[in-house]
């Protein structure tokens, strides 16, 4: 499994407001009339953009922390431990963390004295699919051998006392499954 962003949204930080909290999914249909017959339509992804709509109420004293933690921090991928999308539906949860970056500007209003409101829009990190699953870390070791020496016929996935006997499923270098210490 890939690992999480490093960066992970303060417990200490407001959370993002559950009302009116929005995500727009961009199906990436391509459309094309016909001259006679139903439209042609096609994706253009496999993985669909999702586009959250965040607001976020704090008082003037926390927009400083929290408006300085931005700046460094968010429109880098970082984890925000409570979003609700389709992802976390297939987690079996109402909520969950998701990986995202903030895409827009923010808007900062005030709502009443001592309170402020602030929007932005933030995109959801179009590996975080292949973060959630389907593969969990295990901890195993994956033994092919060392650099001068290179397993040329076997690997060998599990524990040295239990190897695995299934499937060993690697990913990516960029993007590797799981975790290997």
């Amino acid at each position: 499994m890939t690992a999480w962003p490093s960066i992970v949204y303060p417990d200490s930080l407001p959370c993002a407001q559950i009302k009116p909290y929005s995500i727009t999914v961009d199906m990436g249909l391509v459309r094309t009339a016909m001259e006679g017959g139903h439209m042609r339509q096609r994706r253009m992804y496999r993985t669909m953009p999702h586009a959250f709509a965040l607001e976020f109420i704090m008082t003037p004293v926390d927009l400083g922390a929290w408006q300085e933690w931005v700046n460094v921090n968010a429109y880098d991928y970082f984890l925000m431990p409570k979003l609700e999308s389709m992802y976390s539906g297939k987690l079996f949860e109402i909520a969950s963390p998701h990986s995202i970056r903030f895409t827009g500007n923010l808007a900062i209003e005030n709502v009443v004295y001592g309170w402020v409101r602030v929007r932005v829009t933030a995109e959801l990190d179009p590996l975080h699919d292949a973060l959630t699953g389907p593969f969990a870390p295990t901890g195993d070791w994956i033994i092919a051998g060392t650099p001068p020496m290179p397993s040329a016929d076997s690997v060998i996935a599990g524990r040295a006392a239990a190897p695995a006997v299934d499937d060993v499923h690697a990913g990516t270098p960029g993007r590797p499954s799981a975790v290997v210490e």
